[in-house]
């Protein structure tokens, strides 16, 4: 019975050491987890960051809302319509080379700014057409009056008889009636 006393007292040494040790072992763990303050504040920094640019962003965005402030949308679309088909017809149709000038002056009075005078520039100079068939234009749905996306396609008979279809989409400011960017669209042909 001694010995089994002994016995007992020695698995009790073990598992009380084993249990210290690993007890000991998790704390050191537990310790080592614990942010640090520095940590902390720079996560609070930028969450702070974060919610500054979601506040910038949903101010600029009631800003330049057609729906919060007293703007003619409507109108201000049929003037951008008008604009358009002013000057893409225009260019789709039999010109003489001598007048390239004198139109491309015009346009950019019709579609001012850098990126109206960079669309003018790339697409202005298209000779080798007969007549402009039709044009047709489209606006996306509008969340900002700055920035309204404006599809247009247009179709316009070659020299050789062909229809040909060109297509762009541009970022378009309702506001100022003026081009932000535009990137022109493929178009598949049947």
């Amino acid at each position: 019975m001694k010995q089994h006393t002994k016995e007992r007292e020695s698995n009790l040494k073990v598992w009380t050491m084993t249990a210290t040790a690993v007890v000991i072992v998790l704390g050191m763990f537990a310790l080592n987890r614990i942010p640090k303050n520095d940590e902390l504040n720079e996560i609070r920094s930028e969450i702070q960051t974060v919610n500054k640019q979601i506040d910038q962003e949903r101010d600029s965005q009631i800003k330049n809302s057609a729906y919060k402030q007293k703007f003619d949308v409507v109108g201000a679309e049929k003037e951008a319509q008008a604009r358009f088909l002013k000057v893409i017809p225009n260019i789709y149709t039999k010109r003489k080379l001598s007048n390239q000038a004198k139109e491309f002056d015009a346009w950019k009075k019709i579609l001012p700014g850098r990126a109206g005078e960079k669309f003018i520039r790339y697409y202005g100079d298209s000779m080798g057409y007969l007549k402009n068939k039709s044009t047709m234009i489209y606006f996306g749905n509008l969340t900002n009056v700055t920035h309204t996306k404006v599809t247009v396609m247009d179709v316009a008979i070659s020299k050789n008889k062909k229809e040909i279809t060109n297509g762009w989409e541009f970022d378009y400011n309702l506001r100022t009636q003026k081009i932000n960017s535009f990137k022109e669209i493929s178009i598949e042909g049947n």
